[in-house]
């Protein structure tokens, strides 16, 4: 297994941690304004997109490069 590939498993299996919103903790300020880390749930998102779509190019390529040889 190429490190590609590898780096793609790890993307996908790590990027639903970042899109677990329930343990983030929000707040609210003195100043009455609302603090949650909304960023998360992108993040987890583009990770596991990311991955998936190194994954499946990775492997077509992979593929097409055998058969040729």
């Amino acid at each position: 297994m190429t490190k590609v590939r590898v780096g793609a498993l790890i993307s996908i299996l790590v990027g639903p941690s970042f899109g677990v919103y329930s343990n983030a903790v929000s707040y609210v300020d003195a100043q009455g304004f609302l603090h949650e880390p909304f960023f998360l749930i992108p993040l987890g998102w583009l990770l596991v997109f990311g991955g998936l779509v190194t994954l499946i190019v990775s492997v077509v390529r992979g593929r097409f490069t055998r058969a040729k040889v």
